[in-house]
Formats: structure tokens, sequence, C-alpha cells
């Protein structure tokens, strides 16, 4: 018996971009995970989970669609979904050469139409259909995980857990900033590896003392979910960095998810 051989994979286009030919074995969804914006014919690249370097680069009337449907700030497009598809009616000089087009996006609860123009003095409504995402199995795992934490249970030993947050700050560092600061929530302020004096040592009650580590810790996240851009990265880093570099082994793994997650926005 022959084997069976997918045709598509033999005919994908060699460039540095999806093209409309890669679609077409049929539609296709896509997640992006960053938008980067440049001069040049093409100055959109969408990059997406599974692009193998090959970002979507929309043309004029995909990019307006962009516009109508998500907004006008592109950065908040990382996240969502959308399905494309390979149009043989779309022309170009005259000729119909096939292109990308949207057919469904997430984010929206209605049917869309947005208006663009087909021609020179000819306009045409493109309808957009909502697109219900894909469950995210990961951040349900987190979100399990995290009401363990919040429960009370001590799941720091766990081999499978272990392994869980090491993978999550490897691959998803804005969930395991998530599960970081859930355990140092409940963890004790003071810094287990130091030997505390007494109280009538020191004059004073050490369990009623705040912690400026821990304050100086959860002011760095703070900032660091603010980062949007890599010049805000930067200044993040050259205001924060020698507090970081100070931080005890306790809150270095959620200040250090927080500045991942922040270095992946600004990218």
């Amino acid at each position: 018996m022959n084997d069976m051989v997918d045709m598509a994979q033999f005919t994908e286009a060699k460039s540095d971009q999806l093209n409309s030919d890669d679609l077409l074995a049929g539609p296709r969804t896509i997640t992006i995970t960053k938008v980067t914006g440049q001069d040049g014919d093409q100055p959109i690249s969408i990059y997406y989970e599974g692009d193998n370097g090959k970002p979507f680069k929309p043309c004029k009337t995909i990019r307006r669609v962009l516009l109508g449907v998500w907004g006008r700030y592109a950065n908040e497009y990382v996240g969502r979904s959308m399905t494309i598809y390979r149009d043989d009616k779309v022309t170009f000089g005259g000729l119909e050469v096939g292109g990308i087009r949207i057919s469904h996006m997430t984010n929206i609860d209605k049917e869309t139409i947005v208006v663009v123009n087909k021609s020179k003095g000819k306009k045409v409504g493109m309808k957009i259909l909502p697109l219900v995402a894909q469950a995210d199995k990961v951040a349900d795992g987190v979100k399990a995980l995290i009401d363990r934490i919040k429960a009370g249970e001590d799941v720091t030993a766990e081999p499978a857990v272990v392994k869980q947050r090491e993978w999550l700050a490897k691959n998803r560092p804005e969930l395991a900033t998530e599960v970081e600061a859930a355990l140092a929530s409940v963890q004790p302020s003071e810094d287990p590896f130091e030997e505390k004096r007494a109280d009538e040592d020191t004059g004073e009650n050490l369990f009623d003392a705040p912690d400026p580590r821990q304050a100086k810790a959860d002011e760095i996240i703070a900032a660091a979910g603010n980062v949007t851009t890599k010049a805000e990265l930067a200044a993040l880093k050259d205001q924060y960095g020698p507090d970081i570099d100070a931080m005890p082994d306790e809150l270095l793994p959620v200040v250090a998810g927080a500045i991942a997650g922040a270095e992946k926005r600004a990218k």
C-alpha cells in the first residue's frame, strides 16, 4: 500500500512571509504573538504561534480590516486570534492572483462589516464573523495550581509542580509571574535564611515590621506590568537593576518572571 502523501507540504512558497499559496490546503487560524512596524511597501509584520519565522504581512485592505475591528493599537492584538484563507478572486494588475483574507476574528461578539476600497472609486463591505478562541489549557492548569496555593497547600516540593514552574518560566512567563506572585503571597514576609534577633534585643516586634524587600519586589512587578515598549523596558532595568540584583532567593523568581513578561511584550 502506498504511503499517504500530503501534497500541501510540498507546495509552500519559499519566502520570508506567509503567502496565499501557503493556504491552498485550506483556512488557518493563527494566534498573534507580536506585531512590528517598519518602513516599506509591507510595513506591518504579524508574528503568530508556529510561524517558523514567516510572519503574516497584511496588505493595505487587511490592515484596514484589522484597524476597523480591533482598533488602532497593534500591541493590543497580542493573544488574539483570527482565521485567514486564500481568496482566489483577489486581483493585482488586473489579474486574479489570489490573496489572503480574514473570515473570523476573536474579541467581537457579532458579525462586523468593514467597508474598504475594492478599486478606484469603488468600495466593498468585508464581513468578519466572531471567532471563539480555543480554550487555553495551560492557563486553566495555572488557575488550578493557584487555587491550590491559595487554599494553603504546600505544592513547591511536588515534582510535577517543579517541572510546571520551570516550563512556564521558559514558555509562558506571563503565567509564571502569576504563579510566583501567588506563592509569594502565602509565604512569610521574613527572610527564612537570615537569623533574626529576639524582639527584646531589637526593641521592636519583627513580625509587625514591613519587609522592605517585599515592598521593593511589589514595586518592580507593578512597574514591569506597565511596560509595552523597548524604551520603557530599558528605563525599568536602569532604574531597578541594582534592586533586582540584590533580591533574595525567595523573591527573585517572581521578579524575574515579571521582567520576562515585560521583555516579551516589548519585542
